[in-house]
């Protein structure tokens, strides 16, 4: 929920959820990572509010700075205790800082999700092509069957020895076979299109 809340504030947010998202993986891990986050989102909440951010924080606007630059550990901490003077600033701040973790957990599910429907595609797609392959199998088993049954045939036309009863009984396990066969093959497209 507060992925789409983020989504549909100003620009300023969108930002620095985007960079929030781009660093997802080092954010548990990273304790300075979390801490310019919540002060990007808290220049962001203090923009929307006309408010000016303390000058030690400047350079954490996701106006002012580049994605890929990062703001030495000298400059965070003096932003933060910047942000702690004003009960205001401190109380945004906490908060953002506390909700890093919840907006890279967020991220962190919709690319395991994404990933999931990847592997669920791919899975169903290596099935389809494996029961191809095999319904291409039977039709050359059966073609190859057909063409033995009739030289058979042509040498016993009254079924009237054990080669030609054989012939019909497997005949009959084609058959079967080929049914089981499409009905995967039913199922696992009804599967993927599900």
């Amino acid at each position: 929920e507060s992925l789409r809340a983020y989504s549909r504030k100003p620009d300023c947010f969108r930002r620095a959820a985007g960079l929030i998202q781009t660093r997802c993986a080092e954010l548990d891990m990273d304790e300075q990572e979390r801490i310019r986050a919540a002060i990007s989102m808290t220049i962001c909440e203090l923009g929307t509010a006309s408010h000016s951010p303390p000058l030690e924080c400047a350079m954490f606007s996701t106006n002012l700075r580049p994605a890929h630059t990062a703001a030495n550990g000298d400059s965070h901490r003096s932003c933060v205790e910047a942000l702690s003077r004003s009960a205001q600033y401190w109380s945004s701040y906490s908060g953002y800082l506390r909700e890093v973790s919840q907006l890279c957990y967020a991220f962190r599910r919709w690319n395991d999700i994404d990933t999931a429907r990847d592997i669920y595609r791919n899975a169903t797609l290596e099935q389809l092509a494996f029961l191809e392959h095999v319904n291409a199998r039977e039709a050359m088993l059966r073609k190859a069957e057909e063409h033995s049954r009739a030289i058979l045939q042509v040498k016993c036309p009254r079924h009237e020895t054990y080669a030609c009863v054989l012939i019909i009984q497997l005949d009959r396990m084609y058959y079967m076979e080929w049914q089981t066969f499409a009905l995967l093959q039913r199922m696992c497209i009804r599967t993927h299109n599900n």
